[in-house]
């Protein structure tokens, strides 16, 4: 399992996006978060996040994915 951290320091709400799901997931200020994943088996692990105002987006490369925030698990 692969783990890709990452924090919002920022005063306010940011958005994670998972691609290629689009899977939108709301993160508070303060909040640290993680995308868990298992690399692909098949081809080269190409995952990689792209950090543009009020939003992270992450490409996963894996077949699935879980997101964690704060320590809790969340339902994707």
């Amino acid at each position: 399992m692969i783990t890709a951290r990452f924090s919002n320091k920022t005063g306010s709400s940011i958005q994670l996006v998972v691609e290629p799901w689009a899977t939108e997931i709301p993160i508070a200020p303060g909040s640290h978060f993680a995308v868990h994943y298992a690399p692909p088996g098949d081809r080269e692990d190409c995952s990689h996040a792209e950090m543009r105002p009020g939003i992270v987006c992450f490409w996963c490369e894996g077949d699935t994915f879980e997101v964690e925030i704060d320590g809790e698990r969340i339902e994707t």
